[in-house]
């Protein structure tokens, strides 16, 4: 039995307050005090009981706010149940290691000193946040902090300077704040102790006060414009093709009919753009000719371009390479482009480690791994250009801003989340396109194939939704972007890359300080 269970237990509540800030929880403002468990189950502990302690927090946030995993690992992958633990509770540990690497840090390098804990809590938050969140093809964000308040419109705004990562940096500064804040005062300290609490909350309390009030101003400049001449009207199909019908011959004519039955619906509506989800055709476009015919004959049907997922596949150097594709056709049934995925999903498109994990197979019905993209193509629709992110991809910053500063004037990004079945996933993947929409100051209207479709305006306000496994022609307008590009657009990390500095520069000094 554990001596000291109650700094386990704090642990664990951090973990569950953690979860809780999500979707499709959506308790938000808990984030603001999340961590004050956890600091105070650090105190005066060794930098290596803390790192055990931030460990627990961890696997408790991770293994729970990631638990649809199975559903898709036991249902997709093929994988038993036990496997499929065994799966979630590796990648639960090793996103854990990040949150037992901060804590380890925060008392090797801060001990008592409580203006050093102030200062750099936050920016070592951010810096081990963004680099598990980019690293190559593993980078990770999924339930980065600053996610979390995608619903708090004045909070998210400063994304267009910072990008995400800013809004994690505020959340740490938050319950870096108010913890020393609770704790100068609960500790019936001297005069000269309580006036330094009321500092820290003066502070945390201005921080946070700039940031709304920034927010609260600069969000009304980003409200759709309802001008006919300005707007863009957009026709959202969602099919809800079970996953188990996408490839299955038996089907090919029912989806097909899904998706002529859903377009006619929505042209007579008279949109501009007509978009269907990634890998919407259970076919190879351009390589299937009733099904290539199919798409243009209904896009001259309709007189509407489309915008479409389909796989892709080419012969190089004597093997067959596959691609995860998206195509658009004219409302004249011409092929005007094509984009390939670039940054794919790890298990989905390609097994990482296939030398240790040769019992896994990825769960995309494709022989062989998927070849990557190389860069951002833009898509002419009605005078716009139009940058298109699928699935995965909506979730790294650094990829989505490549197509805005190549001159998009809004976002498209097209998705199959069927694999995630009613958890919530697909919530939690539509509300990192809201940031992605502040960061860029660019709209971003989204086709799922079982849901969530719908539109991300500029200022991150969420318009249009579906609901999970539903069929729908979804019409919606956007604003495409007119002015400039954004801070972050343009410069891209030059937060995060400040906060790995600050950190470094602190770690420094209180070293010297010893």
């Amino acid at each position: 039995m554990l001596k000291e269970p109650r700094p386990f237990l704090l642990s664990a509540i951090s973990g569950i307050l953690l979860v809780l800030i999500f979707p499709r929880f959506n308790f938000e403002p808990l984030a603001w005090f999340a961590f004050i468990p956890l600091f105070s189950a650090m105190e005066a502990k060794t930098p290596q009981r803390s790192a055990l302690l931030g460990f627990i927090t961890g696997m408790v946030f991770y293994t729970l706010g990631l638990n649809w995993i199975n559903n898709t690992l036991i249902n997709f992958g093929n994988l038993p149940a036990v496997v499929s633990f065994m799966v979630l509770g590796l990648l639960a540990a090793y996103l854990s290691f990040y949150t037992a690497l901060f804590c380890y840090l925060i008392r090797r390098v801060c001990k008592e000193n409580r203006g050093l804990f102030f200062l750099f809590t936050p920016v070592l938050w951010t810096s081990l946040e963004y680099l598990r969140s980019t690293h190559s093809e593993f980078g990770f964000s999924w339930l980065g902090l600053g996610y979390s308040q995608f619903k708090t419109l004045p909070v998210i705004q400063m994304a267009e300077i910072t990008g995400v990562y800013g809004i994690s940096w505020l959340i740490m500064l938050v319950n870096a704040g108010l913890y020393l804040s609770w704790k100068t005062w609960r500790g019936r300290e001297a005069e000269n102790g309580i006036n330094m609490g009321a500092r820290f909350l003066s502070v945390t309390v201005l921080v946070f006060a700039c940031w709304w009030g920034y927010g609260s101003v600069t969000m009304n400049r980003y409200t759709p414009n309802t001008d006919k001449n300005s707007s863009l009207t957009v026709g959202l199909i969602q099919g809800n093709v079970e996953q188990f019908m996408k490839w299955n011959p038996v089907y090919q004519k029912l989806v097909m009919s899904k998706y002529r039955d859903l377009t006619l619906a929505a042209a007579q509506s008279k949109p501009q753009l007509i978009v269907w989800p990634e890998t919407a055709l259970p076919f190879y476009y351009n390589q299937h000719s009733v099904g290539t015919k199919f798409v243009k004959d209904l896009a001259r049907q309709t007189q509407t371009p489309i915008l479409f997922g389909s796989p892709h596949k080419e012969n190089r150097d004597g093997r067959t390479i596959h691609y995860n594709s998206a195509y658009l056709v004219s409302d004249t049934g011409d092929t005007q482009n094509r984009y390939d995925k670039i940054h794919l999903v790890p298990f989905g498109e390609f097994v990482p480690f296939r030398k240790l994990l040769f019992f896994v197979e990825k769960m995309v019905e494709m022989i062989g791994d998927f070849g990557r993209g190389k860069e951002a193509i833009l898509f002419d629709v009605a005078g716009y250009q139009a940058g298109v992110s699928i699935c995965y991809e909506i979730i790294f910053p650094d990829l989505i801003r490549q197509a805005v500063k190549n001159g998009a004037h809004f976002l498209i990004n097209i998705t199959n989340d069927a694999w995630f079945g009613k958890s919530p996933a697909s919530y939690q993947h539509i509300s990192m396109g809201a940031l992605r929409a502040v960061e860029n100051r660019v709209p971003i209207i989204r086709a799922a194939n079982t849901g969530v479709s719908g539109t991300i305006d500029a200022n991150g306000t969420l318009r249009h939704e579906t609901e999970l496994f539903v069929e729908a022609a979804k019409i919606t307008k956007i604003t495409p972007r007119q002015g400039g590009l954004t801070f972050y657009t343009t410069y891209g990390d030059v937060f995060s890359w400040l906060c790995l500095f600050a950190t470094g520069l602190l770690a420094i000094l209180s070293r010297g300080k010893e």
